[in-house]
């Protein structure tokens, strides 16, 4: 986390704590990225439906390692962003996770 751009990158999320596994949270930005705890490794992907723009951490399900849009049942791979069923088709944005010292921390640029 040294450097200038890599840091102004970083955006902190949660301490590891405050995300149980099975947990789905909000990181605020432009765009909102959604954060994932699967069996304790943290994933993030674009938080909106490429659908319809639902929010997936506000009304989504998190099952099995995906990501079930709450409004037309898109779901999402969440380590891939890959689309595992329809309506949606268009995959989403999936993003670096770090975590150092207990801290959840998203590189804000897409992978």
């Amino acid at each position: 986390m040294t450097g200038q751009n890599t840091a102004s990158r970083l955006v902190r999320a949660c301490a590891v704590d405050d995300l149980p596994p099975g947990g789905i949270r909000q990181v605020p930005g432009s765009p909102p990225i959604a954060l994932y705890n699967i069996d304790g490794e943290f994933y993030a992907t674009a938080d909106l439906c490429t659908h319809g723009l639902s929010s997936l951490s506000e009304e989504g399900y998190l099952e099995n390692g995906e990501i079930e849009c709450g409004w037309h049942l898109a779901r999402f791979c969440v380590r891939s962003g890959a689309v595992k069923a329809p309506p949606a088709s268009t995959p989403l944005a999936t993003y670096e996770v770090r975590v150092v010292d207990g801290e959840v921390y998203v590189v804000t640029t897409p992978s």
